[in-house]
């Protein structure tokens, strides 16, 4: 059987004495689309670079594409695509000048994706990166990064500063080159982009992983946390608590014992439509990142 896209065990790495990964074990399957979840400061982008060799880890093991980033950084980077999460492009280029830069690097190139990706970004490829705009620029470094065809794409905050159409764009080839059998491993603050993408979510918090057992208690709770709306002028039958209204006044509530025996409960003419059992992705982080905050506060 051949080695994982990607196995890390014990990781470790820490900066000024500070540890920014603790004792991380993960194993990515070769053509899974794998997406990293956590607050600023979990150790996402750590771990990335890590995976490339940018940094050097200071404890465990590590291999990718079946090579040791400590040796092998270079072989690495020859197939995988990297999009960091602060994107550097160069001013001065115009952008098909950086293109064509990038293009040194991995001259192998999916021609279909390439110009599919052109033609939705319509960039001024003629113009100065200089006068684009951060979206522009981010659009820039997606053609320069998904456009190689290569076996691994590391993706940093790949959906940063586009807009929710741009975002849909790269959605959909992402969920396309996932079908094409090409690893993926991505970070995204827009949670229902990647849990609609991925394969598998890991949740990171101060440099660890989160333990499956706890994830799936936080969504064992959420499933007592139906979504509601009622009908005008109607209030909240007894045996559930207001958690949060939202801006189309829906309703997250909690009820005392199962959400469906207190909905059966509920008299005709109240709820006008209701969401229970299925956590959304967004409240599962605050679900999880909350209660540690509070936890790490005390």
């Amino acid at each position: 059987m051949s080695a994982p896209a990607i196995r890390c065990a014990g990781l470790g790495k820490s900066f000024g004495g500070a540890a920014v990964l603790r004792d991380l074990s993960l194993t990515v399957g070769h053509g899974e689309l794998l997406g990293l979840v956590g607050p600023n400061g979990a150790g996402k982008s750590t771990l990335l670079r890590l995976l490339l060799g940018l940094v050097s880890r200071d404890a465990g093991e590590l291999s990718v594409l079946g090579l040791d980033p400590a040796r092998d950084a270079v072989a690495i980077a020859a197939r995988t695509g990297y999009l960091p999460g602060e994107t550097g492009v160069y001013l001065q280029m115009t952008g098909a000048q950086f293109l064509a830069f990038c293009r040194g690097f991995h001259p192998r190139r999916d021609d279909a994706r390439e110009r599919r990706l052109a033609d939705a970004f319509a960039l001024p490829l003629a113009g100065k990166v200089r006068s684009y705009s951060a979206g522009m620029k981010q659009k820039l470094a997606l053609l320069a990064t998904l456009a190689p065809d290569l076996d691994l794409y590391l993706l940093d905050e790949p959906d940063r500063a586009l807009d929710a159409s741009m975002r849909m764009t790269l959605r959909d080839e992402l969920r396309a080159m996932k079908a094409a059998g090409k690893t993926i491993v991505l970070s995204s603050h827009h949670l229902f982009e990647i849990e609609s993408l991925a394969d598998r979510l890991v949740f990171f918090w101060q440099g660890a992983l989160l333990a499956a057992d706890d994830v799936a208690a936080a969504r064992a709770r959420l499933r007592r946390r139906p979504r509601l709306r009622l009908q005008p002028g109607a209030s909240l039958p007894a045996g559930a608590r207001e958690l949060r209204r939202e801006p189309d006044d829906t309703l997250v509530v909690e009820t005392d014992g199962d959400p469906m025996a207190w909905l059966r409960s509920v008299p005709d003419g109240v709820v006008e439509g209701a969401e229970i059992g299925v956590p959304r992705l967004d409240d599962l982080y605050d679900a999880l990142f909350a209660d540690l905050g509070k936890a790490g506060s005390r």
